[in-house]
């Protein structure tokens, strides 16, 4: 019987996990008058947010189609659900900034055991939920998503971490200004991260090319009969769709010759490169000639 388990499950799970630390250790920041607990719940949020985005796209790409209206499907609610948790993210991590020192000019008691306890659950389960992601199957651990959604995870763990000797630092030196500095730090974590996902998010809706456009030329150059490899288009539906159009100029005698070469590059571009789908136009020397093989558009 395998150990493994599938991705989707595992996320499921985690997401579960993850919405019960959120709730438990909000409220009981709230309760204990722990701003740190408070900062680290909506850590946790940005964790939850990037597992459920992942959990989005596998099941986008498993049940929703491409019509002749939606050419990619709908792959591209990943990034307005990506901009959207980083712009919301932004704002709660300047408000608990702006709120840590607030409680740095004017520190509150912390009760420290009831917060303790809750910090220390919130560890545990991060611990558990990373341990999760070991047993997924090995095709998953390659997937750039799914790695992606761990890494997240291990942030949290060091967010954790950072409440839970902050809360053990209030108790033994009953110091509880260190709550809001330890909040203020969560909080530049969660900006990080939220800068992160905006930017990525971005470069996705500007079509910034993924790949190394030199590289791949001079790798699709080593096939016989290809002259030349240009007006080389690459772009990203979503965080795990690349495709792309590209002009191939050859020499061979018969156009039924181009059809070889196409399946090569094809072929190339999707190992190698991890580019799901290219266009490609085949041209004669004398016909590129003709034409510039540059994207140009003015506005009126």
């Amino acid at each position: 019987m395998s150990k493994h388990i599938s991705s989707r499950k595992m996320l499921l799970l985690s997401a579960t996990l993850l919405t019960i630390t959120f709730l438990a250790e909000l409220i009981g920041g709230l309760i204990f008058r722990s701003l740190s607990l408070v900062s680290d719940s909506f850590h946790v949020i940005s964790d939850l947010t990037a597992i459920m985005v992942v959990f989005m796209s596998l099941t986008i790409a498993q049940r929703k189609q491409p019509t002749q209206k939606m050419a990619f499907g709908y792959h591209r609610l990943e990034v307005l659900s990506s901009i959207f948790n980083g712009l919301l993210l932004g704002v709660i991590a300047a408000f608990i900034l702006v709120e840590s020192w607030h409680r740095f000019k004017h520190p509150l008691s912390v009760e420290t055991t009831g917060a303790l306890i809750i910090a220390l659950m919130g560890l545990m389960i991060n611990v558990i939920i990373a341990t999760l992601f070991h047993k997924t199957t090995p095709a998953s651990k390659n997937d750039v998503n799914i790695q992606s959604a761990y890494l997240h995870i291990l942030g949290d763990i060091l967010a954790s971490i950072s409440v839970v000797v902050g809360i053990v630092a209030i108790k033994l030196f009953n110091q509880p200004i260190i709550d809001p500095i330890v909040a203020a730090f969560v909080a530049i974590l969660i900006l990080v991260g939220a800068g992160r996902v905006l930017y990525k998010s971005s470069k996705i809706l500007l079509h910034k090319s993924p790949q190394d456009v030199s590289r791949i030329k001079k790798r699709i150059l080593k096939i016989e009969g290809v002259d030349d490899f240009v007006d080389i288009r690459l772009w990203q539906v979503c965080s795990h769709l690349t495709v792309g159009t590209a002009h191939v100029i050859v020499s061979v005698e018969k156009v039924e010759e181009t059809e070889a070469i196409k399946e090569d590059i094809r072929s190339i571009i999707k190992k190698e490169f991890n580019i799901r789908d290219i266009t490609l136009e085949c041209e004669t020397p004398a016909m590129a000639s003709n034409h510039r093989h540059i994207f140009e558009h003015e506005h009126d």
